[in-house]
């Protein structure tokens, strides 16, 4: 759902000026807005729905693998993500997609384990402190 409205909110904006730069009005403008809307907006949530499936596999495996559910598999199944979702596009890309899919799932487990999920780090609290 995110991925359509995203993908919609910015197939508004592209809609909007190439039928401002081809001077459209009325039903043809609005029948091209439409169009940019759903193309970019399926596309878009059909990127998202993609990621989502590849995390959630990663995810699965590396839980299973190791017997642990812990933030280190977040992390290692964000950057495994994006090393396969760019794999097609070349060795300099991928490198690039795993090290965004690192970084975004870094963020997020620093964002819960500052708001106290963690129970490695209650954990760790409670031994040392």
């Amino acid at each position: 759902m995110i991925g359509a409205c995203i993908g919609g909110a910015g197939g508004m904006y592209n809609g909007i000026n190439a039928t401002r730069l081809a001077n459209q009005t009325g039903k043809l403008r609005r029948t091209q807005l439409l169009n940019h809307v759903m193309k970019q907006g399926a596309a878009t949530a059909n990127t998202f729905g993609t990621i989502a499936v590849m995390y959630s596999v990663f995810g699965v495996l590396l839980q299973y693998t190791r017997g642990e559910d812990d933030e280190i598999n977040t992390i290692a199944a964000g950057g495994a993500t994006g090393l396969l979702y760019k794999s097609t596009a070349g060795l300099r890309k991928c490198a690039i997609g795993g090290g965004v899919g690192i970084a975004l799932t870094s963020l997020y487990v620093l964002w819960s384990v500052a708001g106290g999920g963690s129970k490695k780090l209650s954990e760790l609290k409670s031994q040392y402190l």
